[in-house]
C-alpha cells in the first residue's frame, strides 16, 4: 500500500485521478449494457456475487469503533509500552556527590562565644567579610553545576518524549489506531477485532473499496432492472437506482460512516438476491422477493450485533426493506430477471414459424413518433405476439391485458386478462419464449396490450392502431419472432 501511497501523490496521478471516478463509471456502465443487456451468464452472476461479499467485508470493517473509549486491550497496552520504552538517559536524574551542595559551604556568621575579654567590632567584621569572600565563589559553582545538569536532563526528556511520539505515531499507522497515547483513565476490556478506531488513511482506503463496490453493483442492477421494466411505475424504481448509481460517485466520504453503509447495503443486497435467487430455485413470485428482502435485512442486523452498535443504525435498513415490499405488492418492481425481446402486433398468423403480415411502417413509425398500425382485411383477427427471456430452467406464468382507449377520457381502459395454464413459460432459450394472444371483431380504435407476469409486474407493452378502413398505405411484409 506504501507503493501506492507514494504514486497517488505524484502530480500526474493526482490529475488523472479527479477524472478516475468518471472514467470508472461509463466504462462499468458500458460493459454493464453490452453484456448484460443480452442475457446473464452464470460468469455474470458470480461476479455480483463477489462484489457483495466484497462489500460485506468492507462494511463490517467500517463498522469498527471503540465501545468503551477508556478500555484498553492488553495487546494494545503491551504494543503502546513497547513503542514508548523508558530509556535509561529519560529518567529523573539521581542525586551523585558532583550536585550535592556541602552543607559547611554556607555563608553563616560564626557563632559569638562569650568572652571575658571580647574581641574588638572592627575584628570580628574583618573576618566574617573575609570568609563570605572565600564561600561565595563555591556556592556559584555548585548553582551552576545543578543548573547545567537539570537542563541536560531536561534535553533528555525531551528527546525521549520526541522519540516516543514517533514510534506511537509509526504503531499508529501499523496497527491502524488513532492514537497510541495511554490515558491515566485506561482499563483492559476483552479483545475484540472491531472494538478500534481506524486511522483516517485506513478509512479512506475502505471507503474507496466500498464505493468501487457499490458502484459496480449499482451499475449491473440498473441494466437488469431497466429490461425488466415494462411500466412507467416500475422504470421509476430504476430511475431511482440510477441516480443512485451517478450520486455514488460523490459518496466515498459519506461511506466511512457506518450507518449509510449499512443503508445502502441493505438496499444493493435485496436488489441482488431478488435477481439472483430465481437463478437458483428458478421460481419468481412475492414469497422470493419477500425472502430476499427478510435475508438482505438479516444480514445487515448481524453486522449491527457483530460491531456492537446501537440498533438506531438498523431503522434505515428496516424502513428500505419495508419501502421495497410495499413497492413488489404494487407491481413496481420489474419482475427480473424476466425481458421481454421482442413483439409484434399484425393478422394472418402462423403458429408453425411464428410468422404473421404487418403493415409496411412508415417514416414516422420507424422512428417511433407514430404509433404501428393494423389495417385489417376482411374481418381477419388481429395477433399479438411477443418472446419473453429468462433463465435456463426458470418457470412462470404469463398473462396478456387488453386495453382500450377511450376517446371521451383519453385514458386506457383495461378489457380484457388472458392467461391460461399453457402460457407457463420455460427460460433458456436465448431468443425468449414466444407466446401470443388474440381479439376476434375487434373494431377500430387504439389499443394496449402488456406481457406481465401472472397478478405480477408488467414485462414489456406495445400501443397499436387498429383500422378498418383497407389494406395499409404501404401494402404488407411478413415478419416473425426470431
Amino acid at each position: 500500500m506504501q507503493l501506492v501511497d507514494n504514486l497517488r501523490q505524484k502530480p500526474l496521478v493526482q490529475k488523472v485521478e479527479k477524472f478516475f471516478p468518471a472514467i470508472a463509471f461509463l466504462a462499468g456502465f458500458s460493459w454493464d449494457s453490452i453484456t448484460l443487456g443480452q442475457q446473464i451468464d452464470q460468469s455474470d452472476l458470480l461476479f455480483l456475487l463477489a462484489y457483495y461479499i466484497g462489500a460485506f467485508i468492507l462494511v463490517i470493517l467500517l463498522s469498527a469503533h471503540l465501545e468503551h473509549p477508556e478500555g484498553w486491550t492488553k495487546e494494545r497496552l503491551q504494543a503502546a509500552k513497547s513503542a514508548s520504552p523508558v530509556k535509561e538517559e529519560s529518567k529523573a536524574p539521581e542525586k551523585t556527590d558532583a550536585v550535592e551542595a556541602p552543607a559547611t559551604a554556607q555563608t553563616e556568621a560564626p557563632e559569638q562565644v562569650p568572652s571575658q575579654n571580647p574581641a574588638p567590632t572592627s575584628k570580628i567584621s574583618a573576618v566574617a567579610g573575609k570568609m563570605a569572600n572565600f564561600a561565595k565563589p563555591a556556592t556559584t559553582v555548585v548553582a551552576s553545576k545543578i543548573k547545567n545538569v537539570a537542563d541536560a536532563s531536561a534535553t533528555k526528556l525531551k528527546n525521549a518524549a520526541d522519540a516516543s511520539t514517533a514510534e506511537a505515531k509509526k504503531l499508529a499507522d501499523k496497527i491502524g489506531y488513532e492514537s497510541t497515547a495511554i490515558p491515566k483513565n485506561a482499563i483492559v476490556v476483552e479483545h475484540r477485532f472491531l472494538d478500534r478506531e481506524w486511522s483516517e488513511v485506513w478509512k479512506d482506503r475502505f471507503s474507496w473499496m466500498v464505493q468501487f463496490c457499490f458502484g459496480s453493483m449499482f451499475s449491473a442492477l440498473v441494466v437488469c432492472y431497466f429490461k425488466s421494466s415494462g411500466s412507467l411505475a416500475s422504470f421509476l424504481l430504476v430511475l431511482f437506482l440510477a441516480v443512485l448509481l451517478v450520486g455514488n460517485e460523490f459518496l466515498k466520504k459519506k461511506y466511512e460512516s457506518f450507518g449509510v453503509s449499512l443503508a445502502f447495503f441493505c438496499l444493493l443486497g435485496t436488489m441482488f438476491l431478488n435477481f439472483a435467487i430465481p437463478h437458483l430455485v428458478h421460481r419468481i413470485g412475492f414469497i422470493w422477493f419477500f425472502l430476499s428482502t427478510l435475508a438482505s435485512f438479516g444480514i445487515c442486523v448481524g453486522i449491527q450485533k457483530l460491531s456492537h452498535h446501537k440498533r438506531r443504525v438498523l431503522i434505515a435498513p428496516a424502513l428500505i426493506s419495508s419501502a421495497l415490499v410495499i413497492a413488489y405488492i404494487m407491481n413496481w418492481v420489474p419482475p427480473v430477471p424476466l425481458v421481454l425481446k421482442q413483439q409484434l402486433v399484425c393478422q394472418n398468423f402462423d403458429k408453425k414459424n411464428y410468422s404473421c403480415d404487418i403493415d409496411k411502417p412508415t417514416f414516422l413509425q420507424t422512428l417511433g413518433f407514430k404509433l404501428p398500425s393494423v389495417h385489417r382485411i376482411d374481418g381477419a383477427e388481429v395477433y399479438y405476439l411477443s418472446s419473453v427471456y429468462a433463465p435456463a430452467e426458470l418457470k412462470a406464468e404469463l398473462e396478456y391485458r387488453w386495453y382500450v382507449k377511450d376517446e371521451a377520457t383519453g385514458e386506457y381502459r383495461l378489457t380484457d386478462r388472458v392467461s391460461s395454464g399453457r402460457m407457463v413459460m420455460r427460460g433458456g432459450r436465448e431468443n425468449g419464449y414466444r407466446s401470443y394472444t388474440k381479439k376476434k371483431k375487434i373494431p377500430a380504435g387504439r389499443y394496449l396490450v402488456e406481457t406481465a407476469y401472472k397478478n405480477g409486474a408488467v414485462i414489456g407493452s406495445q400501443k397499436f392502431e387498429v383500422f378498418e378502413d383497407g389494406p395499409a398505405p404501404k401494402g404488407f411484409e411478413r415478419d416473425s419472432l426470431r
